[in-house]
Parts: C-alpha cells; sequence; structure tokens
C-alpha cells in the first residue's frame, strides 16, 4: 500500500468547500493512520478474558506498525488498511501463585481479511505447569475475544472516515460502506488511478493459456512421533484446532474436497499414507481460474523427532510468494502454536 502522501498529485484532491470534486470523479482520500494510532491501544488494552481458573489481563501494547487510508474513487469507498500489533499480557490460574506473561501477535490485521480471519498468535515468556491449558483457552476464549475486538476497529474505521468523504452531486447517491472486508487488488487499484483507467481491476487472475508455475519445498522437524503428527494433519478435531476452526471437509480420505481459512485456500485430497504422506490437489483462492498445485506432506521418523516434508509443484509464479507464506505461517507456524511441540522457535 502506497503510504500517506506519496500519491500522484495530479489525481490526488483535497476537500473543497467549493465542491471540485462534485461528481467525485478523482480519487480523493483521508489519512487514517493517526486515527488507528490511538483507536487500536483503546479496544486492545484494559481488558481481561476468563475462563474457568484462567484469567488474561492484556496490559500495553509492545508494537504497532502500519498504516490505513480511506479512500473515494468513482463515488465509491475504498478502505487499504495493513497493521501489524503485538499485545503484552498478564495471565494467572486460580490456586497458583504463580504469574504468567507474554503477547499475543496479530501479523494479518489488513483489508483482505474479515475479522474472523485474523491471526492471533499466543506467545509464553513465562514457563509453568499450566502452559498448555493457558495456550488452550488464548487459543480459544482469548482469540474470539480479541477478534471482537478488532471487527469493533474495522467498523468504525468505516463509519469514522466515510463521513464527508463522497462530496455532493447533481443526483445525491447514498453513501455505500462495505460491511465486510474490501476484495481488491492494492497494486491494480493504485495502479487504476495513476493511468484513469476505466474498467475495474480484476480480483483474481483468470488463466489464457499456459500459467508459469515454480516448485516450493521445506523441511521442519517436530517432538512427537509420526503417528501424531500425522492425526495433527487428518483428524478433523485437530486440524480445527490449528486452521481456528476454518477446516470444511466430509473427511481427510482420498477423493474428498476440502477448504481451509474461510474459503481462502481449498483442494481435494489424494493419496493417503497412514503416518507417513498425505497428498492432495491445492490451490488458493488467487490462482489463476481452476489451477491446483500439487501438494505432498511427508513424514520421515528421526527417531526422537518427526521431520514433516512439503513439497510444492506446479505452484503458479504470480502466487509463489504467497503459496510459500501460506504454509510457513498458515500451516508450521499454526501446528507449533497449537500444540507447543517445535523444535525451532516461531
Amino acid at each position: 500500500m502506497a503510504k500517506w502522501g506519496e500519491g500522484d498529485p495530479r489525481w490526488i484532491v483535497e476537500e473543497r468547500p467549493d465542491a471540485t470534486n462534485v461528481n467525485n470523479w478523482h480519487w480523493s482520500e483521508k489519512n487514517a493512520t493517526p486515527w488507528s494510532k490511538s483507536r487500536l491501544p483503546e479496544l486492545l488494552t484494559g481488558f481481561s478474558v476468563e475462563a474457568g481458573p484462567v484469567k488474561f489481563e492484556f496490559t500495553e501494547i509492545k508494537k504497532l506498525e502500519g498504516e490505513a487510508t480511506a479512500n473515494n474513487r468513482k463515488a465509491k469507498l475504498i478502505f487499504l488498511y495493513e497493521w501489524e500489533v503485538e499485545v503484552k499480557f498478564l495471565a494467572t490460574v486460580a490456586g497458583d501463585e504463580q504469574e504468567y506473561k507474554g503477547y499475543i501477535e496479530i501479523p494479518n490485521l489488513s483489508d483482505e481479511n474479515d475479522a474472523d480471519e485474523i491471526d492471533v498468535n499466543f506467545n509464553l515468556d513465562t514457563k509453568g505447569p499450566f502452559e498448555a491449558e493457558l495456550r488452550r483457552v488464548m487459543n480459544g476464549e482469548g482469540t474470539e475475544k480479541v477478534r471482537e475486538q478488532l471487527a469493533i476497529y474495522i467498523r468504525e474505521l468505516k463509519e469514522e472516515f466515510s463521513k464527508g468523504l463522497i462530496l455532493p452531486t447533481e443526483k445525491p447517491k447514498q453513501q455505500v460502506i462495505s460491511k465486510g472486508k474490501t476484495v481488491i487488488d492494492k497494486k491494480s487499484f493504485q495502479n487504476m488511478v495513476i493511468s484513469d483507467k476505466k474498467e475495474d481491476a480484476p480480483s483474481k487472475p483468470v488463466s489464457n493459456g499456459p500459467v508459469p508455475v515454480k516448485t516450493y519445498s521445506l523441511k521442519d522437524d517436530f517432538k512427537c512421533p509420526p503417528e501424531h503428527l500425522f492425526d495433527i494433519l487428518t483428524r478433523p478435531e485437530m486440524v480445527q484446532k490449528w486452521s481456528n476452526g476454518s477446516f470444511k471437509s466430509a473427511g481427510v480420505e482420498a477423493s474428498n474436497s476440502f477448504q481451509m481459512f474461510n474459503g481462502l485456500v481449498s483442494g481435494t485430497f489424494e493419496e493417503i499414507v497412514p503416518n507417513k504422506a498425505l497428498s492432495m490437489k491445492w490451490r488458493s483462492k488467487q490462482y489463476p481460474e481452476g489451477h491446483y498445485a500439487s501438494v505432498k506432506f511427508s513424514l520421515v521418523d528421526k527417531k526422537d523427532q518427526t521431520q514433516l516434508e512439503i513439497e510444492a509443484s506446479e505452484v503458479p509464479e504470480v502466487a509463489y510468494e504467497e503459496t510459500k507464506n501460506a504454509f510457513e505461517r498458515y500451516y508450521l507456524q499454526s501446528i507449533a502454536r497449537s500444540f507447543g511441540f517445535a523444535v525451532r522457535p516461531f
């Protein structure tokens, strides 16, 4: 997202009382970054989450980086925002005198995600006997509460910065504010503003011929036996846990289709070898229409730990980095944080 103030001045229209932009044709924008830097700390600190004997208190912001703008293009309101947030917490367990300190990481608060798609990653600095219970509560009630607070931010951002952004026309139009996520390619949107193209940019690539592809592979180790890691990858109730409840399928069996992460990832299971391998046709929502990558998970028993090998072939070049990020963040990191047996720190 272009930083505030870096847009081409020929296309950014200042607010003027004489309604120069009366037909709302040009791109006008408001800087929502200062407001956001004030509002997000208010929403993400000073509240608590309680579940049985466990209590989390969110105390202060550790990291807040990003920006936000509200834009009017041809009488359409478009909100662009992207934030990385870390919030410190203090956790206690009734009957135990020890205090647990740590922080949550929110890496993808952006216009590309609805509130229920935002990741809330748990990091615990204090060791103790109740680590597993704290993780369970944070992955459940804690994540739900944090997402509720972020939903308030998204709603208030749109309400606050839609005011006066669309100026009167000869035939007054009602301002329309998107209630969900903004489905927009940021780069295409900015290019459209500069070139003044009349066509709207497509929300995803369309294949008109052979798709240039690449192969992606990685390895990581987990402190558990192969059968345990295989269960995590295939048992629906365990997949639900590390995918934040987003897994939909009749079951991990050959020929069954699946969806994950609220439809952002989908595919079909192919060959399944218990405790050893899982193959599937896999696609991101941003892949060219009808295109699937071939993905294979292989489990290698290394006695004291299990190595998970991921190989993805036929990955579209245009979505290579996105695919790489998906497997590292939404698979490996989520599994490690949900079950706590990664060899390397995440």
